[in-house]
């Protein structure tokens, strides 16, 4: 009997283990995660005056046992813009915190930005990171931090953008069958990760030399700069018609311009730079596209592409890749009567490319125009780089793989150095006396290509 008095506690202790519920009991198995109310908070406020908004984050443990989440941190530390309470407690880390199964909790997140501050991205990023059995899980914080004109997924009508505050679109923005969209001169537009402007009516970007359009991303540190796929790029749809794009800077992009418009009235792309496309500066299918002192660099796919037929001018632009990061496998001017991959074949095509430069860097890129089909072309007094044509382009004007001497390709300046050979060696024109920067062309020897020399 006294052996039985002596293990009754121990018996009745192991009895009071096996009795607990399994939502207490912690488990330290690595498949055992967390699932949150949204992968994203984003605080949707436009910020007109410096304050503060705060969401609400549901974290849920579906698991029938317990976890014990080790950590619960802002990636940004104390130096964030965002602020965590955790059960009351207000601070950047909380450590060891045990969550029953199938239990929840909230986490309150408070973000407080100042939109005059120019020096800040339009978009304050952080995380919420969570470490739990040795796993890492995270939540995105996202606010706006700077005063803006936000643009949401819309259709929109007959619309101006104006200068002034910058526009960011943050979704798909679709300009309707017949009506237009007009950005006017000095406009800034900033775009988030998958935003793209659809234009099924018409869009008119009126820059000017002294006061251009710009569009880019919405990141603006310096190593987002000359960043590509940022943003997916302006799409003039099947009814879009009598566009014009006139002085404008297009960046950061996946595709610069895509047009694809068969038999409506034709797109006028002038002045405008176009850089930094993860596939296309220019790509149109079977349209009408007129390209005029327009530089384009530094595309992984085609700087210019025409295909499926369609009506093609190229004048006095710039089209090259030097120090390109991207690894391109396509020449950096296309024109094809036919569109790859499809049944789209034997269109009628024509192609005017005059007084302008198709040319790179490196040993890889040899040949730089690929002119296939059946094309009526006028192409004279250009600097192409080509093995392909060197003997039936080597007429009218051209100059064939000879480099063009630009002033400091390192720094991305194209504009025509003192020995270009460039220099008064173009074609007039009757009707374009200016250049990409709204200088005077020579009424008898102009230059090549966007830029005209300045003279030392």
């Amino acid at each position: 009997m006294k052996y039985l008095l002596a293990i009754l506690p121990l018996l009745f202790l192991l009895s009071m283990l096996g009795c607990e519920p399994k939502d207490e009991v912690v488990t330290t198995d690595p498949e055992a995660t967390l699932r949150f109310s949204a992968d994203t908070l984003l605080f949707d406020t436009v910020f007109v005056a410096q304050g503060s908004a705060t969401r609400r984050l549901k974290v849920y443990n579906p698991n029938k046992n317990a976890v014990r989440i080790s950590s619960i941190n802002l990636a940004g530390g104390s130096s964030s813009p965002y602020k965590l309470i955790v059960n009351g407690l207000e601070s950047p880390v909380v450590n060891n915190l045990q969550l029953r199964g199938k239990d929840s909790l909230y986490i309150l997140v408070s973000v407080n930005v100042n939109p005059a501050n120019k020096n800040l991205p339009f978009l304050v990023a952080d995380s919420i990171l969570f470490s739990t059995n040795g796993n890492q899980q995270n939540v995105k914080l996202v606010a706006y931090g700077q005063d803006a004109v936000f643009h949401r997924k819309s259709v929109i009508g007959n619309t101006t953008w104006p200068a002034g505050k910058p526009h960011v679109l943050l979704d798909t923005i679709l300009v309707r069958q017949g009506a237009t969209l007009t950005i006017e001169k000095g406009a800034r537009i900033f775009a988030g990760n998958k935003a793209v402007l659809l234009v099924s009516g018409t869009l008119r970007v009126e820059g000017t030399p002294e006061e251009r359009v710009s569009f880019g991303g919405v990141r603006r540190e310096p190593q987002y700069a000359n960043a590509p796929g940022q943003w997916e790029g302006i799409r003039l749809l099947a009814t879009s018609e009598n566009n014009l794009i006139r002085y404008a800077d297009i960046r950061n992009t996946m595709r610069g311009l895509r047009i694809g418009n068969p038999g409506k009235t034709g797109t006028l792309v002038e002045g405008c730079v176009i850089q930094y496309a993860f596939l296309d500066g220019i790509v149109a299918f079977t349209s009408d596209v007129k390209v005029v002192n327009t530089l384009i660099h530094n595309c992984g796919q085609y700087g210019f592409g025409g295909l499926g037929g369609g009506n093609y001018e190229v004048l006095y632009s710039t089209i090259v890749n030097y120090e390109n990061r991207l690894q391109r496998e396509t020449p950096a001017f296309v024109v094809a009567d036919y569109v790859p991959g499809t049944n789209i074949k034997n269109q009628p095509t024509q192609l005017r490319l005059v007084n302008s430069m198709v040319y790179g860097d490196g040993s890889n890129y040899i040949n730089e125009v690929l002119l296939d089909g059946t094309i009526t072309a006028d192409i004279s007094h250009n600097i192409l780089r080509t093995e392909a044509y060197k003997s039936t382009l080597n007429t009218n004007g051209n100059i064939l793989n000879v480099d063009p001497k630009f002033k400091e390709v390192r720094k991305q300046n194209f504009s025509l150095d003192t020995l270009s050979p460039a220099s008064g060696a173009a074609l007039p024109l009757p009707g374009i006396s200016k250049d990409i920067k709204g200088k005077t062309r020579s009424t008898t020897k102009p230059d090549i290509g966007a830029f005209e020399r300045t003279i030392d």
